[in-house]
Protein backbone atom coordinates (compact mmCIF):
# COMPACT_ATOMS: atom_id res chain seq x y z
CA UNK A 1 0.00 0.00 0.00
CA UNK A 2 1.44 3.50 -0.91
CA UNK A 3 1.29 5.39 2.24
CA UNK A 4 0.46 9.40 2.06
CA UNK A 5 3.32 11.31 3.74
CA UNK A 6 2.67 15.14 4.16
CA UNK A 7 5.54 17.77 5.65
CA UNK A 8 3.31 20.41 6.99
CA UNK A 9 0.37 19.87 9.62
CA UNK A 10 -1.96 21.94 11.54
CA UNK A 11 -1.63 21.97 15.47
CA UNK A 12 -4.08 18.93 15.61
CA UNK A 13 -2.57 16.55 12.64
CA UNK A 14 -4.76 17.73 9.81
CA UNK A 15 -2.80 18.11 6.68
CA UNK A 16 -2.11 21.24 5.20
CA UNK A 17 -1.84 20.29 1.65
CA UNK A 18 -3.01 21.37 -1.78
CA UNK A 19 -5.26 19.50 -3.75
CA UNK A 20 -3.15 18.89 -6.19
CA UNK A 21 -0.85 17.05 -4.31
CA UNK A 22 -3.72 14.59 -3.29
CA UNK A 23 -4.83 13.57 -6.45
CA UNK A 24 -0.97 12.96 -7.55
CA UNK A 25 -1.35 10.51 -4.22
CA UNK A 26 -4.59 9.08 -5.10
CA UNK A 27 -3.19 8.17 -8.71
CA UNK A 28 -0.17 6.79 -7.58
CA UNK A 29 -2.44 4.43 -5.20
CA UNK A 30 -4.80 3.59 -7.93
CA UNK A 31 -0.89 2.61 -10.18
CA UNK A 32 -0.31 -0.02 -7.07
CA UNK A 33 -4.00 -1.22 -6.62
CA UNK A 34 -5.00 -1.78 -9.91
CA UNK A 35 -3.20 0.24 -13.27
CA UNK A 36 -6.11 -0.48 -15.87
CA UNK A 37 -8.05 2.40 -13.49
CA UNK A 38 -5.67 4.79 -15.36
CA UNK A 39 -5.47 3.68 -18.59
CA UNK A 40 -9.48 3.46 -19.56
CA UNK A 41 -12.53 4.98 -18.28
CA UNK A 42 -14.13 2.53 -15.48
CA UNK A 43 -16.09 2.25 -12.30
CA UNK A 44 -13.40 0.71 -9.13
CA UNK A 45 -14.94 -1.58 -6.71
CA UNK A 46 -15.25 0.84 -3.56
CA UNK A 47 -15.59 -2.35 -1.03
CA UNK A 48 -12.60 -4.74 -2.92
CA UNK A 49 -10.23 -1.35 -2.75
CA UNK A 50 -11.12 -0.62 1.01
CA UNK A 51 -10.71 -4.16 2.17
CA UNK A 52 -8.09 -5.90 -0.24
CA UNK A 53 -6.34 -2.57 -0.55
CA UNK A 54 -6.54 -0.37 2.12
CA UNK A 55 -7.00 -3.38 4.46
CA UNK A 56 -10.12 -1.65 5.92
CA UNK A 57 -12.88 -3.80 7.70
CA UNK A 58 -15.82 -2.72 6.23
CA UNK A 59 -19.35 -2.67 7.75
CA UNK A 60 -22.97 -1.21 6.90
CA UNK A 61 -24.99 -0.68 9.92
CA UNK A 62 -27.89 1.86 10.68
CA UNK A 63 -25.97 4.97 12.11
CA UNK A 64 -27.77 6.90 14.68
CA UNK A 65 -27.84 10.35 15.01
CA UNK A 66 -30.42 12.10 17.26
CA UNK A 67 -33.48 14.10 15.70
CA UNK A 68 -33.01 17.20 14.69
CA UNK A 69 -29.12 16.64 13.74
CA UNK A 70 -27.80 16.05 10.31
CA UNK A 71 -28.22 12.60 8.91
CA UNK A 72 -24.71 10.74 9.22
CA UNK A 73 -23.34 8.56 5.81
CA UNK A 74 -20.94 7.32 6.82
CA UNK A 75 -17.92 7.00 9.53
CA UNK A 76 -13.91 6.07 10.05
CA UNK A 77 -13.16 4.07 13.35
CA UNK A 78 -9.75 4.11 13.87
CA UNK A 79 -9.01 2.81 17.17
CA UNK A 80 -11.37 -0.21 18.78
CA UNK A 81 -14.52 1.60 19.71
CA UNK A 82 -18.21 1.81 20.96
CA UNK A 83 -20.75 2.83 18.25
CA UNK A 84 -24.29 3.79 18.84
CA UNK A 85 -26.44 2.18 15.91
CA UNK A 86 -29.88 1.93 15.49
CA UNK A 87 -31.69 -1.68 15.55
CA UNK A 88 -34.81 -1.30 13.18
CA UNK A 89 -35.52 -4.80 14.32
CA UNK A 90 -36.33 -3.89 17.83
CA UNK A 91 -36.50 0.08 17.18
CA UNK A 92 -33.85 0.63 19.55
CA UNK A 93 -30.75 2.22 19.77
CA UNK A 94 -28.00 0.21 21.08
CA UNK A 95 -24.05 0.33 21.60
CA UNK A 96 -21.77 -2.31 19.28
CA UNK A 97 -18.25 -2.89 20.02
CA UNK A 98 -16.32 -2.18 16.70
CA UNK A 99 -12.57 -2.70 15.90
CA UNK A 100 -10.02 -0.32 14.65
CA UNK A 101 -9.76 0.37 11.31
CA UNK A 102 -13.53 0.19 10.55
CA UNK A 103 -14.99 1.97 8.01
CA UNK A 104 -19.17 2.05 8.06
CA UNK A 105 -21.53 3.00 5.54
CA UNK A 106 -24.91 3.74 6.76
CA UNK A 107 -27.81 1.63 5.45
CA UNK A 108 -30.35 3.91 4.80
CA UNK A 109 -28.31 5.01 1.86
CA UNK A 110 -28.52 1.87 0.90
CA UNK A 111 -32.53 1.38 1.62
CA UNK A 112 -32.58 4.72 -0.36
CA UNK A 113 -31.08 2.51 -3.53
CA UNK A 114 -28.47 5.59 -3.88
CA UNK A 115 -25.69 3.26 -5.25
CA UNK A 116 -24.16 5.70 -6.41
CA UNK A 117 -23.92 7.77 -3.29
CA UNK A 118 -23.00 4.39 -1.06
CA UNK A 119 -20.25 4.47 -3.56
CA UNK A 120 -18.69 7.81 -3.57
CA UNK A 121 -19.42 7.74 0.36
CA UNK A 122 -17.05 4.58 1.11
CA UNK A 123 -14.49 6.61 -0.78
CA UNK A 124 -14.66 9.52 1.02
CA UNK A 125 -14.16 7.19 4.16
CA UNK A 126 -10.89 5.35 2.55
CA UNK A 127 -9.77 9.17 1.76
CA UNK A 128 -10.12 9.72 6.20
CA UNK A 129 -8.56 6.57 6.76
CA UNK A 130 -5.27 7.35 4.37
CA UNK A 131 -4.81 10.97 5.26
CA UNK A 132 -6.39 11.91 8.89
CA UNK A 133 -4.72 9.11 11.22
CA UNK A 134 -2.50 11.62 12.57
CA UNK A 135 -5.66 13.52 13.77
CA UNK A 136 -7.73 10.47 15.12
CA UNK A 137 -5.52 7.34 15.84
CA UNK A 138 -4.12 6.89 19.09
CA UNK A 139 -0.34 6.08 19.01
CA UNK A 140 0.01 3.74 21.97
CA UNK A 141 3.70 2.97 23.08
CA UNK A 142 5.22 6.01 20.31
CA UNK A 143 6.38 9.26 20.68
CA UNK A 144 3.49 11.64 19.74
CA UNK A 145 3.60 14.75 18.28
CA UNK A 146 -0.10 15.51 18.41
CA UNK A 147 -1.02 13.65 21.61
CA UNK A 148 -2.81 16.87 23.27
CA UNK A 149 -4.61 18.26 20.32
CA UNK A 150 -6.00 14.30 19.67
CA UNK A 151 -7.29 13.80 23.43
CA UNK A 152 -10.17 16.05 22.24
CA UNK A 153 -10.94 14.50 19.31
CA UNK A 154 -12.85 11.43 19.56
CA UNK A 155 -11.76 8.27 17.67
CA UNK A 156 -14.74 7.56 15.39
CA UNK A 157 -15.10 10.15 12.87
CA UNK A 158 -18.76 10.76 11.81
CA UNK A 159 -19.19 12.50 8.21
CA UNK A 160 -22.13 14.36 7.72
CA UNK A 161 -24.18 13.71 4.27
CA UNK A 162 -24.09 17.66 3.63
CA UNK A 163 -19.69 16.88 4.43
CA UNK A 164 -19.97 14.49 1.65
CA UNK A 165 -22.50 16.04 -1.11
CA UNK A 166 -22.39 19.08 0.05
CA UNK A 167 -20.86 20.41 -3.38
CA UNK A 168 -17.55 22.07 -4.73
CA UNK A 169 -16.50 25.75 -3.02
CA UNK A 170 -19.64 26.15 -1.55
CA UNK A 171 -18.53 26.01 1.64
CA UNK A 172 -15.67 27.91 3.00
CA UNK A 173 -12.69 25.82 4.53
CA UNK A 174 -12.06 28.09 7.80
CA UNK A 175 -11.55 24.77 10.32
CA UNK A 176 -9.54 21.81 10.33
CA UNK A 177 -12.71 19.94 9.97
CA UNK A 178 -13.32 21.79 7.17
CA UNK A 179 -10.19 20.89 4.98
CA UNK A 180 -10.38 17.61 6.25
CA UNK A 181 -13.73 16.90 4.43
CA UNK A 182 -12.61 18.62 1.21
CA UNK A 183 -9.50 16.58 1.43
CA UNK A 184 -11.40 13.06 1.79
CA UNK A 185 -13.85 14.92 -0.91
CA UNK A 186 -10.67 15.56 -2.90
CA UNK A 187 -8.98 11.92 -2.93
CA UNK A 188 -12.42 9.86 -3.33
CA UNK A 189 -12.85 11.91 -6.34
CA UNK A 190 -9.13 11.56 -7.90
CA UNK A 191 -10.30 7.76 -6.95
CA UNK A 192 -13.62 7.44 -8.45
CA UNK A 193 -12.89 9.85 -11.67
CA UNK A 194 -8.83 10.16 -11.89
CA UNK A 195 -7.42 12.53 -14.24
CA UNK A 196 -6.02 10.20 -16.35
CA UNK A 197 -8.93 9.11 -17.64
CA UNK A 198 -11.27 11.53 -16.64
CA UNK A 199 -9.89 14.54 -18.19
CA UNK A 200 -9.85 13.36 -21.43
CA UNK A 201 -12.63 11.34 -21.60
CA UNK A 202 -14.78 14.53 -20.34
CA UNK A 203 -13.04 16.50 -23.03
CA UNK A 204 -14.21 14.19 -26.01
CA UNK A 205 -17.88 14.50 -24.72
CA UNK A 206 -18.02 18.38 -24.22
CA UNK A 207 -16.68 18.36 -27.70
CA UNK A 208 -18.94 16.03 -29.34
CA UNK A 209 -22.04 18.48 -28.07
CA UNK A 210 -20.23 21.16 -30.02
CA UNK A 211 -17.46 22.79 -27.77
CA UNK A 212 -13.90 22.97 -29.42
CA UNK A 213 -11.70 23.17 -26.94
CA UNK A 214 -13.23 20.66 -24.47
CA UNK A 215 -14.48 23.38 -21.96
CA UNK A 216 -18.39 23.57 -20.74
CA UNK A 217 -18.86 27.59 -20.63
CA UNK A 218 -22.03 28.77 -19.00
CA UNK A 219 -22.94 32.24 -20.05
CA UNK A 220 -25.45 32.54 -17.36
CA UNK A 221 -27.87 29.85 -15.74
CA UNK A 222 -31.20 31.26 -18.02
CA UNK A 223 -28.88 29.93 -20.81
CA UNK A 224 -30.38 27.12 -22.22
CA UNK A 225 -27.39 25.05 -22.49
CA UNK A 226 -27.50 24.91 -18.39
CA UNK A 227 -31.45 23.81 -18.30
CA UNK A 228 -31.37 20.80 -20.66
CA UNK A 229 -27.95 20.20 -23.17
CA UNK A 230 -25.65 20.56 -19.52
CA UNK A 231 -27.60 17.63 -17.86
CA UNK A 232 -27.41 15.28 -20.01
CA UNK A 233 -23.83 15.53 -21.18
CA UNK A 234 -22.62 15.81 -17.09
CA UNK A 235 -25.14 12.07 -17.28
CA UNK A 236 -22.76 10.67 -20.44
CA UNK A 237 -19.03 11.83 -18.68
CA UNK A 238 -20.57 10.52 -14.74
CA UNK A 239 -22.04 7.36 -16.57
CA UNK A 240 -18.78 4.89 -17.35
CA UNK A 241 -17.41 6.16 -13.69
CA UNK A 242 -20.30 4.78 -11.52
CA UNK A 243 -20.65 8.36 -10.14
CA UNK A 244 -23.55 10.74 -9.65
CA UNK A 245 -24.01 13.93 -11.92
CA UNK A 246 -23.12 15.85 -8.77
CA UNK A 247 -19.95 14.07 -8.46
CA UNK A 248 -18.77 13.91 -12.10
CA UNK A 249 -20.09 18.42 -12.18
CA UNK A 250 -17.74 18.55 -9.10
CA UNK A 251 -15.03 17.15 -10.55
CA UNK A 252 -15.26 19.37 -13.80
CA UNK A 253 -15.14 22.39 -11.98
CA UNK A 254 -12.18 20.93 -10.23
CA UNK A 255 -10.22 20.16 -13.29
CA UNK A 256 -11.50 23.35 -14.65
CA UNK A 257 -13.81 22.03 -17.22
CA UNK A 258 -16.65 24.04 -16.73
CA UNK A 259 -16.39 27.59 -15.76
CA UNK A 260 -18.43 30.75 -16.53
CA UNK A 261 -18.01 32.90 -19.46
CA UNK A 262 -15.66 35.35 -17.42
CA UNK A 263 -13.50 32.99 -15.98
CA UNK A 264 -13.04 31.31 -19.29
CA UNK A 265 -12.11 34.80 -21.08
CA UNK A 266 -10.04 35.61 -18.04
CA UNK A 267 -7.82 32.07 -18.37
CA UNK A 268 -7.55 32.47 -22.21
CA UNK A 269 -6.36 35.75 -21.85
CA UNK A 270 -3.69 34.34 -19.50
CA UNK A 271 -2.80 31.48 -22.11
CA UNK A 272 -2.35 34.21 -24.88
CA UNK A 273 -0.47 36.52 -22.69
CA UNK A 274 2.12 33.18 -21.97
CA UNK A 275 2.55 32.33 -25.20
Amino acid sequence: MVEFHCSRRAHDGTPIVRDAVLQDYAEAVLQDYKPCLLKEPAKINADHFLESYLGVNLEYQYLYNEEGTPAIAGATVFNDERIQVFDRENKCVRIIDVAADTIIIDNTLVDEGKDTYVHFTALHEGGHFCAHPSVFKRMDGQMDLFAAARSSQPSALRCRRDDIFGGYGRRQLVTEHDHREHQANTLAAAWAMPRPTFVPYAMEQIKSVGYEDGIIVIEDELDLTYDVVLPVLIESIARPFGVSKAAARVQLQRQHLIMDKSTYMQRRHQMVVAF
